[in-house]
């Protein structure tokens, strides 16, 4: 979905730097899940792509972006999110992400000139933005669930072969169990083994008509 180019491959270092300056700067928990980007960066432009791809996908599922939404808007939202700490207006002034994601719609005003350069964003704007606002996707994202979402959750399920729409079904099963989904512990077998067997039983009773037997096998073996 995301159409971030090969060529900013040598600068990823440098646009991550400023991914985090700028998450940093809007505070809170947008400071975590800028992380999540940043290791994303790490892996390469693909995982990058799918991260943002699963933010807007469970970010529509939980009503952060409408249907209709595509990754233009997550390019917009981060370009908003940056005018708004330039204004000096943080993620901190607010109650929750999701209200400073409001103010960031309703209050910060693109000019002309940034709406037409959304539609020809540079590759490494692209990035900027992208992770920018998945990041801040990501942070409301977090607040919605009644559980702790762990930062490795991402790139682990990613990693895995979840899918963009199976995120929040598995995360959904995950909160009614109420379990933290630390698929990275748990593949790696270093929880507590109260938890371990706990998530085991939830992925091998309630996951299978989520996740595909690929991913299963994976979580199983």
């Amino acid at each position: 979905m995301f159409g971030i180019g090969a060529a900013i491959l040598g600068g990823l270092s440098s646009v991550g730097t400023a991914i985090g300056s700028a998450c940093s700067a809007i505070g809170g928990a947008v400071i975590s899940t800028g992380r999540i980007l940043i290791d994303a960066i790490s892996r390469g432009l693909p995982m990058v792509e799918k991260i943002c791809d699963v933010a807007l996908t469970v970010g529509k599922g939980l009503g952060l972006f409408s249907p209709e939404q595509n990754e233009l808007d997550i390019y917009e939202l981060g370009m908003r999110t940056e005018r708004s700490v330039e204004e000096g207006v943080t993620s901190e002034q607010f109650d929750s992400n999701k209200a400073f994601i409001d103010h960031l719609r309703d209050k910060i005003t693109l000019s002309k000139e940034n709406v037409e350069k959304l539609d020809n964003l540079s590759d490494s704007d692209k990035l900027k933005y992208a992770c920018i606002g998945s990041a801040m996707t990501i942070a409301a994202i977090k607040e919605k669930y009644e559980v702790d979402i762990p930062e490795t959750f991402w790139i682990a399920g990613t990693d895995l072969g979840v899918q963009p729409e199976q995120f929040k079904p598995m995360l959904d099963i995950f909160e009614s169990a109420q379990l933290k989904p630390d698929l990275e512990g748990f593949v790696k077998g270093e929880l507590p083994s109260e938890l371990q067997r706990s998530i085991y039983d939830l992925i091998d009773n309630r996951l299978g008509d989520v996740l595909s037997n690929e991913t299963l096998d994976k979580l199983l073996c």
